[in-house]
């Protein structure tokens, strides 16, 4: 996943029990870095003490400036980022850490236009703030009072103005004006179909003379937080098409409600995208800003609609598996496409629209060659619908799609995946209870993912692992077993890991069908739009980011205890038991254990059953094995206000020689 190289690279993530303890970021100033740029950026908020760390989810150089010495709680630092020059334009975030913990998440953005802050005098036309040029101002929201900034423009010059907020997490519902000198409005907007309570427009000027842009939140409240981004940049839902096949070379138009004369993107997808998604810059070919769109790419084939496509008749033809690109170009438009399937074969046509910027609601319905008929989306409360099939018979069959809504124009494009419907998605559980920072002290620490796996036609075993493999943890449990629809993945820190120590991971499943590899990151997606509902569809790179770093040692707050150290395998039963006796030494912990037994080979397999503090251990295999000695390490996983501990001890399988005769 992105990184950045730190100067300082040691942080603790404590429970949440405990946040009250751990370092917060409120905000940064500037809010944004820019490519190729060495940007002197201040954090600010509390309890960021030394010795602190900074990650980033874009690849940057960091450079904290120490702390004065023996100051404590401190709210504010001062780091350089250097962010590389290639670096897409969009939402970025940033975590720092220390001996007390991490912050959550604080959103950076990567932006080509410099920055200037609110002056918090501008609240009347006459105090407006001048501004020159293109520019991008991190303001804070007045209340009751509206913030006011005015610049020079000459007749027949365009500008575009974007409101960022809840794009980066802020609660600031924005309303943006222009006005002329003498305070009479020229351009207003509110929310936008595709930014949501964000807004935007552009504007030719008609005369010159000075111009004043107005921002204020739609329910007054103060202290909202937000970027105004003002430049020649277009306007931009979405590129066109929406996705790119890995490994290829493509062009990608871009689609939004100003876009004409936008510059063509020529772009080579990279061979393994672990996000799925590409950020691409959008400028005029003279342009001096630019805006921002995000497109998917996947393995599939890559397909545009072929126009007329808007009735059966003249449906565009297309061959599965493959990814469809259209446009919905007016009111009330349907686009068909025509395919060929047979008996028995399961169908996913995946909707992509408005996680990537389009305002489309993508409704779809599958006909048989004669009109009838097949099946159509189950609308639910998500904006990206999937339809699942299995073709009863061979055929020739059509797809329609429209907008639920029955709207269109040039930015409702759309992507459809065809594909077929095996595979999984892993995620953890959507609950307020589920924790995304953990904490693990040394010489014992651990924690626990209960992995969700929902599956689609494939019941095989699923291996679990880092998505960026590092020596600092390991997977005790790592393979998903067959069918099985939840899974308790405990992750366990090195041995000679040191206090302070970090990671910031993704856990990536992934198994074998029909000589194709299938994969799925464990998403953290749901969870994090029902935290941070104003995001709307988060960044792709926060989907599945966990944190954790190892804390000073600790006592242990229990320990177990084995029947035997030595169990012989009866070959009469096929089976041997063995069971581990919880010990507990704090009078706080009073939850159940997680039991599991390392160094067992195949064929033998083990399950475990718990009743009250003992955990017995059945381990199965063949009657006719051959004699052999396993050496077994029996691991129990606890937790205890947010902090997770290991106690392992070793046994040996013994397998005795077949009889005589």
């Amino acid at each position: 996943m992105p990184y950045s190289r730190t100067i300082v690279f040691s942080c603790v993530v404590l429970a949440a029990s405990q946040a009250a303890a751990q370092p917060a970021v409120t905000h940064s100033v500037p809010s944004a870095v820019r490519p190729g740029q060495t940007v002197e950026v201040t954090l600010h908020g509390t309890k960021l003490d030394d010795p602190l760390s900074v990650w980033t989810s874009f690849p940057a150089q960091v450079e904290l400036a120490p702390a004065e010495a023996g100051k404590k709680d401190l709210k504010s630092r001062v780091c350089k980022i250097t962010v590389e020059a290639d670096t897409p334009v969009g939402i970025g975030g940033l975590v720092v850490g220390n001996a007390s913990g991490t912050s959550d998440v604080a959103y950076l953005s990567v932006d080509d236009l410099a920055t200037v802050a609110d002056n918090g005098k501008n609240v009347s036309l006459s105090a407006a703030q001048t501004l020159t040029l293109p520019i991008a101002v991190d303001g804070v929201s007045s209340g009751s009072q509206f913030d006011h900034y005015k610049f020079a423009a000459k007749k027949g010059q365009r500008i575009a103005a974007e409101v960022v907020a809840g794009r980066i997490g802020s609660s600031f519902d924005p309303v943006l004006r222009l006005l002329d000198a003498s305070g009479n409005e020229l351009r207003f907007a509110d929310d936008d179909p595709s930014l949501g309570a964000d807004c935007r427009f552009d504007h030719v000027f008609q005369a010159d003379g000075e111009y004043v842009l107005e921002v204020h939140d739609n329910q007054y409240r103060g202290g909202g937080r937000y970027r105004l981004r003002v430049g020649d940049f277009p306007l931009v839902t979405s590129p066109f098409p929406l996705g790119g096949r890995y490994g290829s070379t493509a062009k990608f138009d871009f689609a939004g409600p100003s876009t004409d004369g936008t510059a063509p993107v020529f772009l080579r997808i990279p061979d393994e995208v672990r996000s799925g998604r590409v950020g691409v810059n959008a400028r005029f070919p003279d342009g001096k800003s630019s805006a921002t769109a995000t497109l998917v790419a996947s393995e599939l084939p890559e397909l545009m609609e072929d126009e007329p496509n808007n009735d059966a008749k003249i449906a565009s033809q297309v061959t599965l598996p493959c990814a469809v690109n259209g446009r919905l170009g007016e009111t009330g438009d349907r686009d068909y496409y025509q395919f060929a399937a047979v008996k028995g074969q399961a169908v996913a046509f995946r909707a992509f629209s408005r996680s990537l910027g389009s305002p489309a609601l993508l409704f779809m319905r599958l006909r048989k060659a004669d009109g009838g008929q097949l099946a159509e989306t189950a609308v639910g409360t998500e904006e990206e619908f999937t339809l699942q099939h299995t073709f009863a018979e061979d055929g020739i069959y059509h797809l329609e799609v429209h907008d639920l809504l029955r709207r269109g124009g040039p930015e409702f494009a759309y992507r459809v995946e065809m594909a077929p419907d095996v595979g999984f998605a892993l995620s953890l559980k959507n609950d307020k209870a589920t924790a995304t920072r953990f904490v693990a002290p040394a010489k014992n620490g651990a924690f626990a993912l209960d992995v969700q796996c929902a599956r689609r036609g494939f019941d095989a075993p699923i291996t679990l692992a880092l998505e960026n493999p590092n020596g600092g943890l390991r997977l005790l449990n790592p393979v998903i077993p067959k069918s099985a629809k939840t899974h308790r993945l405990v992750l366990v820190v090195s041995p000679d890991a040191k206090a302070a120590d970090f990671h910031a991971l993704r856990v990536v499943g992934t198994a074998e069908h029909a000589g194709q590899e299938l994969r799925s990151v464990v998403s953290t997606q749901a969870l994090v739009r029902t935290r941070t509902p104003q995001l709307g569809y988060p960044p792709a790179w926060i989907d599945g980011l966990l944190t954790v770093a190892t804390a000073a040692a600790a006592d242990p707050f229990f320990d177990t205890k084995l029947s035997s150290d030595k169990v012989a395998f009866a070959k009469d039963q096929g089976a041997v038991e063995l069971t581990v006796t919880l010990e507990r030494k704090n009078k706080d912990f009073k939850d159940p254990i997680t039991v599991v037994l390392e160094g067992l080979t195949a064929p033998f397999s083990y399950s475990v059953k718990q009743d009250k503090d003992n955990y017995k251990i059945t381990i199965k295999g063949p009657q006719d094995a051959g004699a052999q000695t396993q050496n077994l390490r029996i691991v129990g996983y606890g937790a205890l206000k947010g902090s997770g501990q290991v106690v392992i001890k070793e046994a040996t399988l013994e397998v005795p020689a077949p009889a005589a005769g």
